[in-house]
């Protein structure tokens, strides 16, 4: 059994046991709190520091980053208009002639020519000889129509024989210093106007010693002509730009080439003389050939004459008179002799 000692040790074997055990709460209380402690103060740090981020943007391999096209700006090119200068034919004597493109053809025979031929704009001349040129054909009279002055007609002939200025066949602008304007159909404007004086520069200085009286007509298409008139012939000056559609007759085909303005191609383009249904003159004048002019056709090579002859048969309309014929073939056989 056990007595009073026993019970003594066991007691204070009870006491050491409780002694460890409380030991050991302490240190895993300490334990705790220091976990706890260290916890706490790397989530402190961890909330004081602000992260700095870096973005980085990785391309993957083999694939070229993106290019930029940049978008071109087309400035549109300068639009160049090219605009024709007007230039001058001219008219004198019997008849001296200079086309716009500088040639020096000749039209020694009588009849109605063409000046300037195009679908809107007509100007015809009527040659014929005097008695001071020995046949030689002058500038005896000058019409001008055409649908651009609205389907009017103009005229001048020389001083003598009772010569006039008309429009529509009605004389107008009798005395120096006087004028006329033609007005259009609907009464809104004017279509050319017209005044005869005694001003401006001559085309033939030789003329010079004589009383003036010029005519000077301002039409549409900024065509302007002065006409000179003498006792018993017309001097002229055309001055314009070349026409749109294009134009023939004495003062050339204006194309910058003085080359294809020779009588002959002339006659080859339009014709010898004015057809029928497109004359502007109430009549044709008789077509005369003189004693000198038939001497002068005898010196034409036989070659040229017989191919002026089939030029005329071709380029002469109707039935040409055998004075006519002969008028034609002197053309063409010295039409190219500058005078």
């Amino acid at each position: 059994g056990a007595g009073q000692g026993d019970i003594l040790f066991v007691t204070q074997k009870r006491k050491t046991y409780y002694g460890l055990l409380a030991c050991l709460l302490v240190l895993v209380v300490m334990a705790i709190a220091i976990c706890l402690a260290t916890q706490t103060r790397s989530t402190t740090l961890k909330t004081a520091v602000i992260p700095m981020t870096t973005t980085v943007r990785v391309q993957p391999i083999g694939i070229p980053p993106p290019q930029t096209t940049p978008v071109p700006t087309t400035t549109p090119a300068p639009t160049t208009t090219t605009v024709a200068l007007p230039k001058t034919c001219l008219f004198w004597g019997d008849p001296h002639l200079v086309t716009f493109d500088g040639a020096r053809p000749s039209f020694y025979g009588d009849g109605e020519y063409w000046i300037v031929k195009n679908p809107r704009v007509s100007i015809q001349g009527r040659f014929r000889g005097t008695k001071y040129t020995y046949g030689l054909a002058a500038t005896q009279g000058i019409a001008i129509g055409g649908a651009f002055i609205e389907g009017h007609l103009i005229e001048v002939q020389p001083m003598e024989d009772g010569g006039k200025i008309l429009v529509d066949g009605v004389e107008v602008c009798s005395n120096l210093g006087s004028s006329k304007k033609i007005p259009t159909k609907n009464g809104q404007g004017f279509v050319a106007s017209i005044t005869h004086d005694d001003i401006g520069e001559l085309v033939d200085q030789a003329a010079s010693q004589f009383a003036r009286h010029m005519v000077h007509i301002y039409l549409p298409e900024g065509i302007h002509m002065t006409i000179f008139r003498w006792t018993n012939y017309l001097d002229l000056k055309i001055t314009m730009a070349p026409l749109p559609e294009g134009q023939d007759g004495s003062c050339g085909n204006f194309n910058g080439q003085a080359s294809d303005d020779t009588t002959q191609a002339i006659f080859e383009r339009i014709g010898a003389r004015i057809g029928e249904k497109e004359m502007l003159f109430s009549n044709r004048i008789p077509v005369k050939f003189t004693y000198e002019e038939k001497q002068m056709l005898k010196t034409c090579p036989k070659a040229t004459l017989e191919e002026a002859e089939r030029h005329c048969v071709r380029e002469l309309s109707g039935a040409p008179t055998e004075q006519l014929m002969e008028s034609c073939k002197f053309d063409v056989c010295f039409g190219m002799n500058e005078h």
